[in-house]
């Protein structure tokens, strides 16, 4: 259960924050037509998103990484854009305009709206619709307790992704124009850069561009520090409640007679209770982020890895050691630049003629490693569940594969490969 809602709250808060304010800019650009061109957005987002699952689910050339970077290139200008016009509007740059071009103004910020919360939808909810798919792996049957667990974590954390991005909605909304300005202006400048540097860790996985050092230190950090973006994210919108909080609490209600004055009240109250609201999903969720993580990550003990002396070029292992049907965690040293490196590998039985032989690392999370989990193989950076039957196979974050050969009842498995792969670790 725990898992699952550390999932939905890491993968999605960070979005859903700027998604909120960016809903409460949009209705105040154009309260009739401000929320239709955000939900047109969601909507081209969502269908996107649903058209990639089904291919990513049913099919076998459906590759998260380059869907993630057709959906991830265009949304850096599109950030970029909003974030400019921000800090324009924070600078007091809109009072120096006509009518005229304010209006076009208008028109062109309510479409990079709807290119921005279509984009931002197009590249989380893919994890959203195929998370479900995950909570039968390794079940005989979904009658029972851990499958009813996972689904109660999962729709727990949408729920209050949903409740924490309405309660941020209405806080800003009650902003003025110049904090609105300035807060989604700051939350696009996160988001933003969290973008770069994703696009960064795809292209430097597929080896699309060369490592710089500069380069590969900010993804390395990025992938050790997964949490710092939501973590600015959720900071923002504390400052946005405790802002409006203080604001509200200090404005005396107004009216011209006792009705109106009734009603500013009710206006009053509801507004610091949209704030409250805030700080307690928040709260939640970084609860979740924290204790959650520490708690889940607990239970993760990691069998130190076997290291075999070669034979002549060559490791040889005996199938007998590694065909129980568990994950088998080797390791090989190899000396590079005068540095010994640990080169470690992973060996498992998928069924009973195939054997799943890779790096105990992945293209998408490094060298970060693979534990076992039940009967399951699982990915200790992002905690993707491994289909047995890929691995050995490329892609997504199946672990790197390895050549291998099997040899009068031995698994053989050349020095000179492991040592081609030194750079990984």
């Amino acid at each position: 259960m725990l898992a699952y809602l550390i999932k939905v709250t890491t993968n999605t808060l960070y979005m859903v924050i700027p998604l909120a304010m960016l809903l409460a800019l949009a209705a105040r650009i154009d309260r009739a037509k401000g929320g239709k061109f955000f939900a047109g957005g969601l909507a081209a987002g969502l269908t996107c998103a649903f058209v990639f699952a089904v291919l990513k689910r049913n099919t076998g050339f459906a590759v998260r990484e380059y869907y993630d970077l057709g959906v991830l290139l265009p949304s850096v200008p599109a950030c970029a854009a909003i974030l400019a016009a921000q800090f324009f509007a924070a600078s007091g740059g809109r009072a120096e305009l006509g009518a005229e071009v304010r209006a076009r103004r208008r028109a062109v910020t309510l479409g990079m709206i709807f290119c921005a919360s279509a984009l931002s939808a197009a590249y989380i909810l893919p994890n959203l619709l195929l998370y479900p798919f995950e909570f039968a792996v390794g079940m005989d049957t979904i009658f029972n307790t851990e499958f009813m667990f996972k689904a109660i974590g999962y729709s727990g954390g949408v729920l209050l992704m949903f409740l924490t991005g309405a309660a941020v909605y209405r806080a800003a909304s009650g902003l003025g124009t110049l904090a609105l300005s300035t807060s989604l202006g700051l939350s696009m400048a996160v988001l933003l850069s969290k973008h770069a540097l994703t696009i960064a860790q795809i292209l430097l996985g597929r080896n699309m561009i060369r490592r710089y050092k500069p380069l590969t230190r900010g993804v390395m950090w990025t992938l050790t520090h997964v949490n710092a973006f939501v973590y600015l994210m959720m900071t923002i919108a504390v400052v946005i409640a405790v802002a409006q909080f203080a604001r509200v609490k200090s404005t005396p209600p107004s009216g011209g007679n006792p009705a109106q004055i009734r009603r500013s009240k009710y206006l009053a109250r509801r507004q610091a209770r949209f704030c409250v609201s805030v700080v307690l999903g928040l709260a939640v969720s970084l609860a979740t982020v924290t204790v959650g993580i520490s708690y889940n990550d607990r239970r993760v003990e990691l069998s130190p890895p076997i290291e075999i002396a070669p034979t002549g070029d060559s490791i040889v292992i005996p199938l007998g050691d590694v065909d129980d049907g568990n994950l088998h965690r080797f390791a090989h040293k190899v000396l590079r630049d005068g540095q010994a490196i640990e080169v470690r590998y992973i060996v498992i039985k998928k069924n009973d003629t195939a054997y799943g032989v890779g790096l105990d690392a992945c293209d998408v999370c490094g060298p970060t490693g693979y534990y076992q989990r039940k009967n399951q193989v699982i990915c200790i950076l992002c905690d993707v569940v491994m289909n047995k039957s890929t691995i050995g196979l490329p892609g997504g974050c199946n672990p790197v594969p390895l050549k291998f050969a099997i040899t009068e009842g031995s698994m053989v498995i050349s020095t000179s490969d492991l040592a081609a792969e030194a750079r990984r670790f």
